[in-house]
């Protein structure tokens, strides 16, 4: 397990697959007050897979204590839907997708995109054929707006000829949308020739699908293609007081990696998060867009976040990190309002970050004569008073020279007084003089290195990973 003391600076995180993996006590009488609507539209042939995947999620959401509400084709009706999802906590979708951009059409027509395909009547089974017995209530239908002048079916079959109330789910509710065309980012492709995903098209996507549940107060919109609906579920039921954004993070098909983030253009705060990878076999074992969110990444399933304190963290994995370090008053950013996550960590600042979050009382020795001058120098001697460095050589600090794993490392073990290792566990850091650390951390399960077998000892450590590691160190 890894170290846990106030004094454990978690080097492990500085890989976000180290750290994603966060094992969090659930706490089933959060959900045993919540309502949640699944909804299965119908999708021809595949309706039964989605049907029995559907029933795995129902599953999770009793194993936490909700309450379950299905709308299942052939009964997945405007009417029976909206019944079903009145007053729900989590919405929970599987069926058509019908998003934009789409190869069908250059206008948004937003009477049918953006929204769910359900069944006109519960007479014609599973049969999904737009024209005659499926229908795309689109985000107007959701929203309530649909008028006389939109397309006749969804006039007819989305409530729009006997009521425009749309939706009413509780607010605050989060929504997840599974196997659905367009909700992630992916569109449809039928041949390895068809044209791949771009990513202003995902982020597109994303950002329209996510409008009308945004419009209507959701807090939080996860969309998969990778079939963990079941999971994310759990999380979001079971996790209330962590942010969607960790929730996301949590993900099997997470890669911090692919992560790309932009401010959502309709809604002040939230942000689109999109990633591109390869699921399998899935569209040809090429490329897509099969896991995304939207919203405000700090928001929990029970709170809807707070302003970031940083201009520029947005779509940073590390999110809530920067702003735990920000509230707790161990870093003030890097100026202009700005944090620099991906900017490298100097010594200096290593320094600084060390000393206010362990709290270092003030040294009376100055150590180093190449510190002079810099804001930093005086939680430089607290560190050199410490015992945690001695310096990069010759009597120097080398205040300017960027933190490389290998020399964090020792840092970590120092500060934490770990013991020996017997055991080599990274087949990189041989010659190096810091290898003895790196094992030491290794040992305390504080880091499982950068990838398999790997410490990356000569890679750089920056400044959002820098804040990862204290939050999960000292904790809240």
């Amino acid at each position: 397990m890894p170290v846990r003391l106030r004094a454990a600076l978690s080097a492990g995180i500085i890989v976000a697959a180290s750290f994603l993996a966060t094992a969090t006590t659930a706490t089933p009488a959060y959900a045993a007050g919540e309502k949640v609507a699944i909804i299965v539209g119908p999708v021809g042939s595949m309706t039964n897979g989605y049907r029995s995947a559907a029933d795995g999620v129902a599953s999770a959401a009793a194993a936490a204590g909700a309450t379950v509400v299905k709308a299942y084709s052939p009964d997945a009706t405007w009417a029976n839907v909206q019944a079903a999802v009145n007053g729900a906590n989590v919405i929970v979708y599987f069926g058509h997708g019908n998003g934009f951009p789409n190869p069908y059409s250059s206008t948004e027509n937003p009477d049918r995109v953006n929204g769910w395909g359900l069944n006109r009547t519960n007479t014609n089974g599973d049969g999904d054929n737009w024209s005659t017995t499926m229908v795309y209530c689109g985000e107007k239908a959701l929203l309530g707006t649909l008028t006389a002048s939109d397309g006749i079916h969804q006039w007819n079959w989305c409530g729009g000829s006997t009521n425009t109330d749309g939706i009413t789910p509780a607010p605050g509710f989060t929504v997840i949308y599974s196997q659905a065309h367009y909700t992630a980012g992916f569109g449809e492709r039928y041949s390895p020739s068809d044209p791949l995903t771009t990513l202003d098209q995902a982020q597109q996507r994303v950002r329209n699908y996510s409008y009308p549940m945004l419009a209507l107060g959701a807090r939080g919109y996860i969309a998969t293609g990778l079939g963990d609906a079941d999971e994310i579920l759990t999380r979001v039921l079971t996790q209330p007081n962590r942010t969607f954004g960790e929730i996301f993070f949590d993900g099997g098909g997470f890669n911090y990696s692919a992560l790309m983030a932009i401010p959502h253009a309709d809604f002040p705060g939230a942000e689109v998060w999109v990633q591109e990878t390869v699921a399998g076999s899935m569209h040809f074992g090429q490329p897509d867009y099969w896991y995304a969110f939207a919203g405000n990444p700090s928001a929990t399933p029970t709170s809807g976040g707070t302003a970031l304190p940083f201009s520029d963290i947005a779509g940073s994995a590390f999110i809530a990190d920067i702003a735990w370090v920000a509230a707790q008053g161990i870093t003030l950013g890097c100026g202009n309002g700005q944090y620099c996550p991906t900017q490298n960590v100097t010594r200096d600042q290593m320094a600084s970050f060390i000393g206010r979050a362990l709290s270092l009382p003030a040294a009376t020795t100055d150590y180093f004569p190449d510190d002079a001058g810099s804001v930093h120098e005086a939680d430089i001697n607290r560190l050199a008073a410490a015992g945690i460095s001695n310096g990069c050589g010759g009597g120097l600090y080398c205040p300017g020279a960027a933190v490389t794993r290998d020399q964090m490392a020792s840092f970590l073990a120092r500060a934490l007084s770990l013991p020996a290792a017997t055991t080599d566990y990274f087949g990189d850091d041989a010659g190096s003089i810091h290898e003895a650390d790196i094992n030491r951390l290794a040992a305390a399960g504080v880091t499982n290195g950068c990838q398999a077998g790997l410490y990356c000892p000569t890679q750089p450590v920056t400044r959002e990973q820098m804040a990862a590691f204290l939050h999960r160190a000292i904790g809240d």
